[in-house]
């Protein structure tokens, strides 16, 4: 009964990743929609669906302490989300989507920092190993003219990302307190309102007024794939299985980011992105199973 409750856990979590993985297929394919409005109107889908889930949990009066740490999470999300699109749009599918997997290096080196986490000599590998995949995508790039600087800084943008999904992490480890009533769904709704907020001065970015009719159906449909449903799944799948699990299967987001981009938008992977993905991630992957050993 236990084995049948941990594969279908495992199984929610790949479908989760499959759906995350198609992200930048939206940016892509609707390229007169910009990015920040496709943001905007996730961080608001999102505010209003975990409104609704934590309004029916009950939501706690919280401390001067709770909203300054509910601030940092919203700006870094917020810094998060922003680094990742535009990523997608200054360089290839695969650059970014392994760019962003660096958030194992950062991790490593925030946990200990931060959480007063031990580091152990598997870590330390896991972490040069994962640099050297990250100098493989840059080392394509340089040298490359105006269209190499821009694949640059779309790596580095898929590196901030990372940075600040690192951050995240962190904070998801911090915020939450079932005990004073502060669920994961509390601190997801503050998240995304909060973020909402921070957008507003961008609204003019965001090219609203110029949008057609055609154009709402994805821009909503992107706010509740990604804020409601896939999200929806990975919560109730990370319930249903192992934490070494989510570990391993949250690395397969930027394996189907890839196959999308190469079967929907016929962009191939380079070599370098290939190498440098399989160092990034197989190091991950190896340190998950070290650790579940």
């Amino acid at each position: 009964m236990k084995t049948n409750r941990t594969f279908s856990g495992d199984l929610l979590v790949l479908v989760a990743m499959a759906m995350f993985g198609s992200y930048p297929l939206f940016l892509r394919l609707y390229p007169q929609i910009s990015p920040l409005a496709f943001l905007g109107v996730f961080q608001v889908v999102g505010a209003i669906s975990f409104f609704i889930i934590a309004r029916l949990q009950g939501i706690p009066r919280l401390t001067k302490r709770d909203y300054a740490f509910l601030a940092a999470l919203a700006v870094t999300a917020t810094l998060n989300d922003l680094s990742y699109f535009f990523a997608f749009t200054m360089t290839s599918v695969a650059n970014a989507a392994v760019a962003h997997q660096s958030v194992s290096i950062f991790i490593l080196v925030l946990a200990p920092l931060l959480l007063g986490e031990h580091t152990r000599k598997e870590e330390w590998i896991a972490l040069v190993v994962s640099l050297a995949g990250i100098a493989v995508l840059y080392s394509n790039q340089l040298g490359a003219g105006s269209d190499g600087s821009s694949h640059l800084i779309g790596i580095t943008l898929g590196m901030a990302s990372g940075l600040f999904y690192a951050f995240l992490i962190v904070l998801y480890r911090v915020i939450p307190n079932p005990d004073k009533g502060i669920t994961i769904s509390v601190v997801n709704f503050y998240r995304y309102a909060m973020s909402s907020v921070l957008l507003i001065p961008f609204l003019s970015l965001m090219k609203l007024g110029e949008l057609r009719g055609p154009d709402v159906i994805p821009l909503i449909g992107f706010g509740l794939v990604f804020a409601v449903i896939a999200s929806g799944i990975h919560n109730y799948g990370i319930s249903k299985t192992r934490s070494l699990h989510v570990s391993i299967l949250g690395k397969s987001e930027p394996v189907f980011a890839i196959v999308y981009a190469f079967l929907i938008l016929r962009e191939p992977p380079t070599i370098q992105a290939v190498v440098g993905g399989i160092l990034i991630v197989g190091s991950s992957l190896w340190l998950a199973l070290k650790k579940g050993e």
